[in-house]
């Protein structure tokens, strides 16, 4: 039987799925594309590493920016350590079997310590197994581990100029844990072997492992097999829910406030008085219809990187919301959430955001309690999912920003663009995409 080098994300995926490794190995031309979602937690992951390696300054990168050239790495690692370099970024390590690439290696009073950099805000259960790996590699491979560590964000550090990369890290020794692992990990090793060395896919079926812990990158591929199940029909639930329809919109009061917020989430925080992975409000679009056969009014704001978006956010949002009137939402606990953790960070707003929350009007609840449903919905109720079955001359699909995990990146790319034409192309992109937003929710009602 021809040996498979493994490497950790390999024998991750197949602790997984083995038909998901054995078609990442053997078909990746079939593998769907890497989403923006996707990328931006690849880059997430990049950006943390880099704040990372401030713990343990004056490291040398291994891979030197090329993980593809792994024997290059291996050999480039075992040169370091026969130098006595004490800090190495990326050290490279493989057995023959199995490789693997460890974030940060230090040595420390003649011992050696692994740390593995995650961009969580804690240990995961699924992350165990994954240092494991790297345990067994590492100390297969010749050298003594004293013990091997996860190092993840603190999401109680709140940022007041510099980053304190201290702060802003928590350090967890893993050792105990992994080392009852061991066994575990050589045998399943067997198993991934014994698995590759058939030459047709595994027949696994679609299920929790599709998912969990990762969604997979062949869910394409394998729900060519899966039946589409029936749905009610439009007209059952036309009859059964329009008294349920008629009470949600009686309870609405003019003037109407159709409202979407976008927000960027960075894993370390920009602006002060703000945490890891906080949700920052940067944009909102606000239709307005003040009366019942009133036209439509259009406002909206846009922050201006590198300044804190926040404060103006709030002034302005609050200076068009006014005392009275229904604030509809796609979803209402996200955009409360939000004017919460702005009451908590500006407390001098405070007492005005706590009136708005008694107007909010969730537009989602119809849909997610069926008192509206369409086929075409595939029995989702996310705003993606109703628009084309309930209004379906609206469409993103023309716009350059499709969704929200888009708006957030360009919004965070133009805090680092030195392009004043790129920059106001971006900025008039969010523009359309977030105004798009807010009508919708005005024909949805339109609708029901």
């Amino acid at each position: 039987m021809n040996t498979r080098v493994i490497s950790k994300s390999s024998f991750i995926r197949g602790q997984q799925c083995h038909k998901s490794l054995w078609l990442h190995l053997n078909q990746p031309d079939v593998r769907d594309e890497i989403s923006e979602a996707q990328q931006r937690i690849f880059d997430t992951g990049h950006s943390v590493g880099s704040y990372a390696q401030q713990l343990f300054p004056g490291g040398i990168d291994a891979s030197r920016g090329a993980h593809e050239r792994i024997s290059e790495a291996v050999a480039y690692t075992q040169e370091l350590i026969t130098n006595g370099q004490s800090v190495i970024y990326e050290a490279a390590f493989s057995d023959g079997e199995t490789l693997c690439y460890m974030d940060i290696l230090v040595r420390e009073n003649g011992k050696w310590r692994a740390f593995e950099v995650k961009a969580s805000t804690g240990v995961k259960d699924y992350q165990i197994m994954d240092v494991a790996f790297q345990y067994y590699v590492i100390t297969r491979s010749g050298l003594v581990l004293a013990d091997i560590y996860v190092v993840h964000i603190n999401n109680q550090y709140v940022r007041h100029g510099e980053i304190d990369v201290q702060q802003l890290f928590t350090k967890v020794c893993m050792t105990s844990t992994i080392l009852p692992m061991q066994k575990h990990i050589q045998e399943n090793l067997a198993s991934i072997q014994k698995m590759l060395a058939i030459s047709i896919v595994p027949e696994i079926g679609m299920g929790y492992q599709c998912t969990h812990p990762y969604n997979c990158d062949f869910n394409e591929f394998c729900m060519k097999e899966v039946p589409i199940s029936s749905e009610e029909s439009e007209k059952e639930s036309a009859s059964r829910n329009q008294d349920a329809l008629d009470e949600f919109k009686d309870d609405l009061e003019y003037p109407l406030f159709f409202m979407d917020f976008e927000t960027i989430f960075p894993p370390v925080p920009i602006h002060d008085e703000s945490r890891p992975y906080q949700q920052i409000p940067f944009q909102f679009s606000l239709h307005v219809q003040r009366s019942e056969n009133g036209s439509i009014e259009h406002y909206e704001f846009l922050g201006t990187p590198p300044d804190d978006p926040r404060p103006a956010f709030i002034e302005e949002l609050l200076a068009r919301l006014g005392n009275s009137g229904s604030i509809i939402v796609w979803n209402q606990g996200f955009e409360i959430n939000r004017l919460r953790e702005i009451a908590r960070d500006f407390p001098d707003y405070a007492r005005r955001i706590e009136q708005l929350f008694e107007r909010f009007a969730d537009l989602m609840v119809p849909f997610r309690r069926r008192h509206l449903y369409k086929p075409e919905m595939n029995g989702s109720y996310s705003l993606k999912a109703v628009l084309p079955a309930v209004v379906s001359d609206l469409s993103y699909s023309d716009l350059e920003i499709q969704e929200g995990g888009s708006a957030s990146m360009t919004y965070e790319s133009l805090y680092f663009d030195p392009d004043d034409v790129s920059k106001a192309n971006k900025r008039g992109n969010l523009l359309k995409y977030c105004e798009l937003d807010t009508l919708i929710l005005v024909r949805i009602l339109e609708v029901l």
